[in-house]
């Protein structure tokens, strides 16, 4: 990633998270979720399903944001070493790991170039970093980093289906003022299934799990109380017609060096 693609980034960032600051939380019903996680409709949970058992083992937060999921994992006994290029995301996970007695290494990093020698974690995790960074980069660098027969859990926005993302373009365009669409960077480009599965071919081990289908469009037809079950609804129909994961909104990637 070029200097100034980082910079945007980083700026972009800083303003997200610049209002969290001063916020030591750890997210209660998140970390309930992680300590627990028995329902696999919910992409989190399915993610740390597959980490598996961290208590004792590095594991790394690769684009770690404000820290909310490098927290709950160091509650969940691992050695968490959290990296981003936002250097305020850094200061609210720093002070958040702070407040609440947690031992957890953050530091101010690049993604796609970092500092750490080969091999030097268990596990790794990213939670909506790879389409930010680019897939053959960031998986590259994932698997330096991994010692033999770790693993790397990815959560990814998908852009498979030509005409979702057609519909999706036409909506933003005119009513994303209204329905307050998340913002991006000019270099955000969400995955396709077919990009991963190639680099899945040269990991040892590669699982892909796709998810969201009605609830892409929520904020157009959805009252909040109803998300969740459009998320159970979702998962049950990827799961009975794996077909249709061409048109799903989101993925959970599990790597095995």
């Amino acid at each position: 990633m070029d200097i100034g693609r980082l910079r945007e980034e980083a700026e972009f960032a800083n303003k997200q998270y610049a209002r969290m600051l001063g916020d030591t939380r750890i997210d209660a019903t998140l970390l309930a979720r992680y300590k627990h996680p028995h329902q696999i409709w919910d992409w989190c949970q399915r993610a740390v399903r597959l980490l598996g058992d961290m208590r004792g083992k590095d594991l790394l937060d690769y684009g770690c944001g404000q820290g909310q999921e490098a927290a709950c994992f160091a509650m969940l006994g691992a050695r968490v070493t959290a990296i981003d290029i936002s250097e305020i995301g850094i200061r609210v996970g720093q002070e958040m790991a702070a407040a609440n007695n947690l031992e957890i290494d953050f530091r101010v990093m690049s993604c796609t170039a970092t500092e750490f020698s080969e091999c030097s974690f268990d596990l790794v995790h990213g939670l909506g970093i790879l389409h930010h960074v680019g897939l053959a980069e960031g998986l590259s660098e994932a698997h330096r980093l991994l010692r033999p027969g770790g693993v790397a859990v990815f959560l990814e926005p998908l852009a498979s289906s030509r005409l979702v993302e057609a519909v999706k373009g036409w909506i933003e365009t005119r009513l994303g003022q209204r329905l307050n669409l998340t913002s991006v960077t000019s270099g955000e480009e969400n995955l396709r299934l077919k990009d991963i599965e190639r680099e899945c071919e040269s990991w040892t081990h590669g699982r892909i799990y796709p998810y969201r289908l009605t609830h892409r469009a929520r904020k157009l037809f959805l009252p909040r109380k109803l998300w969740d079950l459009s998320l159970r609804l979702d998962y049950a129909i990827l799961t009975t017609l794996p077909p249709l994961r061409h048109f799903a909104g989101a993925v959970v990637v599990q790597l095995r060096k």
